[in-house]
């Protein structure tokens, strides 16, 4: 048997021993203080301690893999209930890209400024090209407060907008999202061969400022607080996840066991 697990043996024995008869042990001082000494002895060792430590790292990585298991299960519970309760929301005046009978609908809630929402807009794209006829994205502003070119980029996207250039404007904000700014939403208003004069009006809008407020509404509604937010046939998915994550949602969808699950749920209700 190697010493640290004859100490663990030992000290597990005593504190058995504590557990069942404490009186006896507190008539014992002289055991008490052999013990104490041979445990702070034992402590103040390399073994001893390398001992500790390896057992405190292995309780907590034992801890953290519970708590992984447990967020995963809770995650996937609320997972299922979105999948027969959807959150509804309309696509309203939002760009939208792909077929209109399209079976899947994702409610984008995006900030041209914010990091995450670039990858976030780059999953888009790979999402386009997997489900050509099955998946469409309505596009929706949240501009964070902190990221002060995201609102002025948005007013520009959604004044492009009014001419039918939306989402060329929005691929060009965020294929350069270093350079946001006013140099860069000319160039590319002018690149795309839009009309400036119309566009720097529209830009300046109320109706184009209060697109943005509605969508920020929208949002907050649906509890979405940071970028990217996204609501896949009503299934909340917040943050920059993979394709791969999305495509699980879609498909399901798209398998029709989702559609069952929440027509179930209904006539439960009802």
């Amino acid at each position: 048997m190697t010493r640290t697990k004859a100490f663990l043996n030992a000290g597990l024995a005593v504190i058995l021993a504590f557990g069942f008869s404490g009186a006896a042990m507190a008539e014992t001082p002289k055991a008490n203080k052999a013990f104490e000494d041979s445990m702070t002895s034992y402590l103040a060792s390399d073994s001893g301690q390398a001992a500790v430590g390896k057992a405190v790292e292995e309780y907590f990585k034992k801890r953290q893999s519970e708590a992984r298991k447990q967020q995963e299960e809770q995650a996937s519970a609320a997972m299922e209930e979105q999948f027969k309760n959807p959150v509804k929301i309309d696509v309203g005046s939002s760009p939208v890209i792909g077929p209109a009978d399209a079976k899947v609908t994702i409610i984008e809630f995006s900030d041209f400024q914010c990091p995450y929402c670039k990858r976030g807009y780059d999953t888009m794209k790979e999402i386009e090209q997997a489900y050509p006829k099955d998946v469409r994205i309505a596009f929706k502003n949240l501009p964070l407060p902190f990221h002060p070119h995201a609102k002025p980029a948005a007013m520009a996207a959604l004044a492009a907008g009014k001419q039918g250039k939306f989402w060329e404007f929005h691929d060009a904000l965020f294929e350069n999202q270093a350079d946001l700014g006013d140099k860069l939403y000319e160039a590319t208003a002018q690149k795309l061969g839009l009309n400036m004069e119309k566009w720097k009006k529209d830009m300046a809008s109320p109706e184009v400022a209060k697109q943005i407020e509605d969508d920020m509404a929208v949002g907050a509604k649906n509890g979405i607080q940071g970028t990217p937010g996204f609501f896949v046939n009503g299934v909340a998915v917040k943050g920059a996840y993979p394709a791969s994550h999305f495509k699980m949602i879609i498909d399901r969808w798209l398998s029709g066991k989702s559609a069952v699950a929440a027509n179930a749920a209904a006539d439960k209700k009802s």
